[in-house]
């Protein structure tokens, strides 16, 4: 009964979620729609005070971040001393009334912060934006009044006492005169900080908004730890409740065994150079090439080099029904159909050239690709969540940053020289310094990525100032045009059909349409797979950067199998983005590192982004 009992508190609380945000999303959606005509409400004001809309707007937004911020600092101080206590009127691990810090000030000091927060949006929406904090103080007081009543059952004279003693939401001259002594209490806790940050990525939002005029700006900026705090609040709950440890135990398995990496397709493309592993490789019609999956653009690539065999192996299921399809495209369809259906050219029905297809696939390829019309009429090539994110940095990073005929004339510029030059004139500021360090953050790639890919990441790592170095040098030293990966991050395609990855260009087609029927595709872990192979089986290994999502005991026993299946002389690749992976000097009677190699196929490498390029290769003769 208690375990049923706190599920409906809980869905209680879900709605409570939901019913808040539809407001939100109402008015903003009615702002940004019907009212868009119509000037901001701070545009309003200080017409009346004789300034122009541009500065009245900077203001403006200036103001809704130092609103913000003092909701924010409220917010989480009031979550700091409600965690471990009480949520939302029903018991979560302690029983007594709080009456301290910000509780002094209001009973419902959360919601206050909240009224505070949105009333800065007031000033930076039209004037159906004031509708914005008086539908939520509606909302809110029903809320309250549903909470006392348990509230008063539990606390009787105790709650009665505190409700004449202190104002339900609005402060007033009483209250108030107690904030500096009740300031003396004041302290956030980690676990405050975490389930009430909703709004601070807002403030960075309003800041870069008081640049680009735009709210749209503060409002995608801020997003990401609006839905962080709302998956706190839903899923992963709001406190660990000590008679409900079966449902915690529960949701937490449920948590790590519904990774993200294996919901759905994470690479639409595969962000690694191939020309580097072929290279490397110098591949024969002898050998037998393994490689990781992902985006399946590779695994295609290997075949231009007339291998035995390519085996593509995956974790995620839905990476290989993505390169499944692709090698059905090279059966069914032509060139320029091919590149229609692929999300290179424009197409008024990719499912009808899906319908073509369909029938190549195997039946749970199928299956899937079936309920997913909306990633096929995109064009598959934009259909993982690392484009997603590619095109939400470029909408939000790139776009206010450079103008389009900016970014024109770095790839029409060839001089390296005269592009640094126009790096640091146009893009290197202040502006380009703060975005890369907001909407690369840590927190925000959680949001988009698996958390086991940063487990063994040092927490100082910095993601925006890593992103922030290797795109200044990918753009001022490295070819430019020809590079299909820059392209598709600042301009949201490739630059042209002569610029393509290698699987997709002309004079690969016919090849590879040719010896696609050589791939095998393998839904496994590397560990399971090679465990069912015999000795010396493979002599290319591919391992894309899935070392580093492993400790170092799992990563070194992978290399140990790997020596078994591999052939004398195989040669492995494998890139190191975030994590530091090399093999360990124990195994280096079997395994010797190429380094002079890797370094200089990573000086060339297209794909910008990885730290470090590993070139190993494998001696069986030396096996003890």
């Amino acid at each position: 009964m208690k375990n049923l009992n706190m599920k409906i508190k809980k869905i209680e609380f879900e709605i409570r979620i939901f019913i808040s945000f539809s407001i939100v999303i109402l008015i903003c959606a009615l702002s940004f729609s019907v009212f868009s005509e119509y000037p901001e409400n701070v545009v309003v004001i200080g017409k009346l005070a004789g300034l122009s809309a541009q500065t009245s707007l900077s203001l403006g937004f200036l103001t809704a971040a130092l609103i913000t911020a003092v909701a924010s600092v409220l917010r989480m101080w009031s979550g700091s001393v409600l965690t471990s206590k009480r949520m939302m009127a029903f018991p979560v691990q302690d029983d007594s009334l709080l009456v301290i810090g910000p509780y002094l000030i209001v009973r419902n000091p959360i919601y206050l912060a909240d009224l505070i927060a949105f009333s800065g949006f007031v000033l930076c929406l039209p004037f159906i934006g004031v509708l914005l904090p008086a539908l939520l103080y509606l909302h809110y007081t029903q809320l309250i009044k549903y909470e006392e009543v348990s509230l008063e059952k539990q606390f009787k004279e105790q709650y009665t006492d505190y409700k004449k003693r202190v104002p339900r939401l609005i402060p007033n001259h009483r209250s108030l005169g107690s904030v500096k002594s009740v300031f003396k209490e004041f302290e956030i806790n980690r676990d405050g900080f975490r389930h009430n940050a909703v709004y601070l990525l807002l403030i960075p939002g309003f800041i870069v908004a008081s640049f680009t005029h735009e709210m749209l700006h503060a409002i995608l900026i801020g997003l990401p730890a609006i839905i962080d705090w709302a998956v706190i609040h839903t899923i992963i709950g709001t406190a660990k409740n000590p008679n409900n440890n079966d449902i915690q135990k529960a949701e937490q398995e449920r948590i790590h065994s519904d990774k993200k990496v294996f919901k759905d397709i994470m690479y639409a493309q595969c962000w690694e150079d191939p020309r580097i592993d072929r290279e490397a490789f110098h591949t024969t019609s002898d050998d037998v090439v393994f490689s990781i999956t992902s985006g399946g653009c590779n695994v295609l690539a290997f075949l231009l080099d007339n291998p035995q065999k390519v085996i593509a192996l995956d974790l995620n299921p839905q990476q290989n029904f993505l390169l499944d399809l692709k090698i059905a495209t090279f059966k069914v369809l032509s060139y320029e159909e091919f590149l229609e259906f692929m999300g290179v050219k424009k197409s008024k029905d990719r499912f009808q050239l899906y319908k073509r297809i369909r029938d190549l696939l195997s039946a749970d390829s199928a299956r899937y690709w079936d309920g997913q019309r909306k990633k096929i009429q995109q064009g598959i090539i934009h259909s993982g969540r690392y484009e997603t994110y590619m095109r939400l940095l470029k909408r939000i990073v790139i776009t206010p940053l450079v103008s389009r005929k900016t970014l024109m004339q770095f790839f029409e510029t060839e001089d390296p020289l005269e592009r640094a030059v126009l790096f640091h004139k146009k893009w290197e500021n202040l502006r380009w310094w703060f975005l890369t360090r907001v909407m690369l953050s840590r927190r925000l790639n959680t949001l988009f990525f698996d958390k086991a890919f940063f487990a063994y990441l040092d927490e100082k790592f910095s993601f925006g100032k890593h992103f922030a170095e290797k795109a200044k040098r990918a753009i001022t030293q490295l070819p430019v045009k020809e590079n299909h990966f820059l392209s598709y991050i600042l301009l949201g395609k490739f630059y042209d059909e002569d610029n393509l990855p290698q699987y997709m260009k002309r004079e690969n087609y016919d090849v590879i349409h040719s010896r696609v029927d050589r791939i095998e595709i393998v839904t496994d872990s590397c560990e399971n797979y090679f465990s069912s192979l015999p000795d010396s089986s493979i002599s290319k290994f591919n391992f894309s950067n899935i070392f580093e999502w492993m400790s170092d005991d799992a990563y070194e026993d992978l290399l140990r199998e790997t020596v078994r299946v591999a052939k004398d002389k195989a040669v492995l690749t494998y890139r190191n983005l975030l994590v530091f992976r090399e093999h360990p000097s124990n195994l280096n009677s079997n395994i010797r590192s190429l380094k002079k190699m890797a370094k200089s196929l990573h000086e060339k490498d297209l794909s910008f982004i990885y730290n470090n390029y590993v070139v190993e290769e494998i001696h069986k003769r030396d096996e003890k």
